[in-house]
């Protein structure tokens, strides 16, 4: 055979030291291939050569071995080409050095060349079989895998299967998803007594469960009884916990402990999965703690605990972990980027965003939940940045994370720059990295950036029709929303629950209610789709917009579903608006009798007795919100200027400039009585208290300090972009109207329900938002997330709505997504 690199030069004994000289060369050659130490063990093979007196084929055989390991394919050849050489390989008579080979360069993912040494082989043993089989398998090509056995099933001379050979290709078909196949090998399996091997039981549990035949798999589990080993356990947990039978899983393991097997690694993992997603934190505590106490924590099981604790809520937990991990790879780093852009709650400092988190801490912000995102993806962008420092190379799973987060803070400036970092990087813009774009440009409130980053897609497929349908709707752009739906329908690309709910929302914020009503007819007749709730709070929704309240209560009244929360705050805010009081009580005693514990709920009862005039019954709504010590969150908005973030709240004097940005705000209200005729709309202010008092409250509503700061730190006609954790009321909304025009600005608002674009005087949404002022939704929908948030200060700004909004919408999503 010929070799495809020059061989190793033999070594002259007398140059080589005294502990490497022959004639006793097992031990030592032994020994550092143990001890990793390739250059030696090479020389060592170099001197070993002699004129007709190649070294023994096993020590050929154990730097194979260390060569495989090390992923050292030039080496190899090395070796390859001096077995050649030397004559060693052509004595290789039982085929035990060419396996090796074949193995090495299988490691090593040289395909190519194991094939072709493979084909030379003048015979065949099944371990070379099983070697070639084992090569393709450990490179991904699974296919390939199954290939190579067939054409050994069906070669007259070539080997029976083994049981080895069995492993190897039931790992192949579980990873092409080959149930069929899998089966033919599990029958081969029996008729010739190898079910028993637990190898090959094994593999079978493996590769049922990944062919989604997870009763098949646990029939063989149960089969196995004292065959069993732990590879056996974790085969049968990792089967549930893929399948999405988590329960099972940790029930699994009690019986695994209680057998007397001990966890292993792989263990850990699986079981940590499990724990995350039912959020059991307590079993994930235990565990870590088992860990510790052995002291076996390794990258794999930190990765595993990072995402429990992330899936649990505990972002500080999280990060402890992730700073523990001494040899960070790109898993550690996205799972940590993924941290921080999908959870809620408090963070416990920020890597850079100290100021920020301080100044929340300071205005009691810190536990308001659309604050606590805002300050996560300020941490996430920090630990972006932290991790190219670190000489970690984002993939486009990080990359969509940072996008997430970008999204959720309104940043177009760090959103162009990750942008360009996808370009010069070449990353494919295709799935979820131009899906992500297009979110982060809407979310960020450039539609024209969303939708040219859209058009240059080429491969389009539903998640990418879904977030620009949602972006178009989220922006007040329903007829829009409905033509990109019908290009999706006709290029052939299927609408799922998702699209539809997209569509549903941008019907409603746009007044299209018989378009509603058709496209919920749509979902249902032709396209065999069962509505989520979130698809009748939508409908809900677009009746009271058209003041049908009572045909909005006969569709609740209607559903297959049992309605929750989302449905009836949506009736809600209809009956609020067109004053029906009587079917308000029918909305808020569910609202209470389905979420006791949720601060939302009170502040929408208690504004719908402030309308009622009923203060008693006011007092009554909040004293029970202090006893049971739910709290009223303040509202924030911010800008970015330049590079940086500039937070406001109600009464906020911390700010720097906060003095000349409160001149500018009462400059700004002077002009715009005089020359815009404004007036202050005191009926906004849900509190018993004076005149006087409702219009300074309505002043320090947190958008006026952020666009007075704007005016001061932007030149003339720059646009503003603001974004604010709650709804705005409607005099901002008839505040900010005037500013567009007086001060000739374009103003961008985001709001926790969607985005107005002001302009010379008049506002993207027509007005027509401000007719139903309802409730902080009790979670999102398109994330099918089930966490509580927070309602607002009556008299301080409106609550959001449960109208559906996609402001971000990563890979592999569950479901739409809430307004932020």
């Amino acid at each position: 055979m010929a070799a495809t690199v020059l061989p190793l030069r033999p070594v002259a004994h007398r140059s080589l030291p005294p502990a490497l000289a022959p004639p006793n060369h097992a031990p030592s050659m032994r020994q550092l291939c143990k001890d990793g130490d390739l250059r030696q063990a090479l020389r060592l093979l170099a001197a070993r050569a002699a004129p007709g007196r190649p070294p023994p084929a096993e020590h050929y055989g154990w730097v194979l071995d260390l060569v495989a390991a090390k992923r050292a394919a030039s080496e190899g050849r090395q070796v390859h080409a001096h077995a050649v050489a030397t004559g060693c390989l052509g004595d290789d008579d039982g085929g035990f050095l060419a396996t090796k080979l074949l193995f090495m360069y299988g490691k090593c993912g040289r395909l190519a060349e194991a094939r072709r040494l493979f084909d030379g082989m003048p015979a065949r043993t099944v371990f070379s079989w099983n070697a070639l089989i084992g090569a393709y398998l450990s490179a991904g090509s699974a296919g390939e895998a199954v290939g190579v056995y067939r054409a050994m099933r069906a070669s007259e001379l070539g080997p029976a299967p083994d049981g080895c050979t069995l492993a190897s290709v039931l790992k192949a078909c579980g990873a092409e998803g080959d149930g069929l196949c899998g089966r033919e090998v599990h029958g081969l399996a029996v008729k010739r007594g190898l079910d028993r091997n637990t190898l090959v039981a094994n593999a079978l549990v493996g590769m049922y469960a990944k062919c989604g035949m997870l009763d098949s798999a646990l029939r063989v589990f149960e089969w196995m009884r004292d065959a069993r080993d732990v590879a056996s356990w974790n085969s049968a947990m990792s089967g549930c916990v893929q399948n999405g039978m988590f329960l099972e899983a940790l029930d699994l393991f009690r019986r695994m402990q209680s057998a007397g097997f001990s966890m292993n690694s792989y263990t850990t993992v699986g079981v940590l999965q499990a724990c995350a997603e039912l959020a059991q934190l307590n079993h994930g505590r235990e565990l870590h703690a088992a860990l510790l106490k052995c002291g076996t924590e390794f990258n794999i099981q930190c990765n595993a605990l990072l995402v429990m604790y992330s899936k649990c809520g505990q972002v500080d937990s999280a990060l402890r972990v992730f700073h523990e991990i001494d040899d960070k790879d790109y898993i550690s780093w996205n799972s940590m980027l993924s941290c921080y852009v999908q959870n809620v709650g408090h963070l416990g400092w920020l890597i850079n965003g100290r100021e920020v988190h301080a100044y929340a801490i300071k205005q009691r912000l810190d536990t308001d939940l659309q604050v606590a995102n805002t300050l996560m993806d300020i941490e996430a962008i920090a630990l972006f940045g932290t991790m190219q420092n670190a000489g970690i190379r984002p993939d486009s799973v990080a990359l969509i994370s940072i996008l997430g987060a970008i999204a959720g803070l309104s940043s177009l400036t760090k959103g162009k720059e990750v942008h360009g970092f996808l370009i010069r990087g070449k990353f494919p813009m295709e799935g979820a990295v131009v899906s992500s774009l297009v979110d982060m440009y809407s979310g960020c409130g450039s539609m024209n950036y969303a939708l040219k980053v859209f058009d240059l897609a080429k491969c389009k497929d539903v998640v990418l029709w879904t977030a620009m349908i949602n972006a178009t709707g989220m922006h007040g752009h329903g007829r829009q929303a409905i033509d990109i739906f019908k290009r999706m329908v006709e290029t052939g690309v299927s609408p799922d629950h998702v699209s539809f709910l997209a569509l549903l929302y941008a019907c409603s914020h746009s007044k299209l209610v018989e378009e509603g009503k058709f496209y919920l007819d749509m979902m249902v007749s032709k396209c065999r789709l069962q509505p989520w709730q979130e698809h009748y709070a939508c409908v809900v929704d677009l009746l009271g917009r058209s003041g049908q309240t009572e045909e909005a209560y006969k569709f609740i009244k209607s559903m297959p579903l049992e309605p929750k929360s989302v449905v009836w705050c949506a009736l809600l805010g209809a009956c609020r608006v067109h004053k029906n009081h009587e079917l308000a009580l029918v909305a808020t005693d569910k609202l209470l009798e389905l979420e006791p514990n949720n601060p939302g709920n009170y502040v929408l009862v208690s504004n719908v007795f402030a309308e009622m005039g009923k203060w008693s019954n006011v007092k009554e709504v909040r004293t029970r919100m202090t006893e049971q010590g739910l709290r009223k969150d303040p509202a924030c908005s911010w800008i970015e200027i330049g590079s940086n973030i500039h937070t406001f709240t109600a009464r906020d004097h911390s700010h720097r400039d906060s003095q000349a940005i409160h001149l500018k705000l009462a400059e700004i209200t002077e002009r715009l009585r005089k020359e815009g005729g404004y007036v202050e709309d005191t009926s906004f202010v849900l509190h018993d208290v004076s005149e006087e008092e409702k219009i300074d409250l309505l002043h320090r509503h947190s958008e006026r300090p952020a666009i007075a700061f704007g005016l001061i730190s932007t030149a003339s006609g720059t646009p503003l972009r603001i974004t604010k954790n709650l709804r705005v009321c409607g005099d901002c909304h008839e505040f900010t109207k005037l500013v567009s025009k007086l001060f000739e600005r374009k103003i961008v608002v985001r709001d926790a329900n969607r985005f107005h674009h002001f302009s010379r005087g008049s506002c993207s949404c027509g007005d027509f938002w401000f007719s139903l002022p309802v409730h902080v939704e009790d979670r999102s929908p398109l994330e099918c997330t089930t966490k509580s948030k927070s309602g607002s200060n009556s008299h301080q700004d409106a609550p959001p709505s449960p109208s559906p909004t996609l402001p971000r919408s990563p890979a592999g999503r569950k479901g739409p997504v809430y307004a932020q």
